[in-house]
């Protein structure tokens, strides 16, 4: 269901994009988002609850799309949305990171010719998944009677957040152009970590409060 519901956000927004583009009102497309792990200002950029998981420290690649349309010289509206994923083991034990996230507003898009800076700010939500793996290579449908088949346990955390850009377009063509840039997201969890709609219990590390950051590059087409 959150796959289907971020592809048809991407659609959107690029489907947007290109409608924009073709009056010369807006932009848009299909982006890359690189979203590191680590700590910011003693706040976790990936906000995971499991003790000593420094394999996610290396970060996530998401995909998306973002789409943006307005009167040219005045602020734009429009959005973005991205959502990936990533497995690792550790000590034989599969764990697996979703991060999702789609958000609207407005951006100012200052033009230099074939150069154009770009600054926004957002609201929407992001939302992480942590899943570990159980019983694998159960796919008969006798586990799915007795309870045993192949799966992710999973609790996830869902924040209000608030984001900002800043970014470079520069124009290949008349109707395309290249983006990159980089993004913050701040947010708050007014639920913390659920396990189906109820608090999960033990946490040992663990904030309302989220603040990270992404790098981005993307195709826009129809300038």
């Amino acid at each position: 269901m959150r796959k289907n519901v971020s592809l048809a956000v991407v659609l959107w927004l690029s489907l947007l994009g290109i409608v924009g583009f073709a009056f010369e009102f807006g932009g848009g497309g299909p982006i890359v988002v690189y979203i590191p792990g680590g700590t910011l200002y003693g706040l976790k950029n990936i906000n995971i609850p499991v003790v000593d998981l420094p394999e996610f420290t290396d970060g996530i690649i998401a995909f998306g799309g973002y789409g943006y349309g307005g009167v040219p010289g005045m602020t734009y509206g429009g959005g973005f949305g991205f959502g990936g994923e990533k497995e690792v083991t550790k000590d034989g034990k599969k764990y697996k990171i979703e991060v999702g996230g789609g958000f609207g507003g407005g951006l100012k898009n200052i033009s230099f010719g074939n150069v154009s800076l770009l600054a926004g700010v957002y609201f929407g939500s992001i939302d992480i998944v942590l899943g570990r793996k159980v019983n694998e290579n159960n796919t008969n449908v006798s586990n799915l009677e007795d309870g045993t088949l192949e799966g992710y346990l999973t609790t996830s955390i869902g924040y209000i957040s608030i984001a900002a850009n800043l970014a470079i377009a520069v124009k290949v063509t008349d109707f395309m152009q290249l983006e990159v840039g980089t993004i913050a997201i701040g947010g708050y969890s007014p639920d913390g970590w659920l396990v189906n709609g109820k608090p999960l219990q033990g946490l040992t590390q663990y904030n309302n409060f989220l603040l990270t950051y992404g790098f981005y590059g993307g195709v826009g087409f129809g300038f």
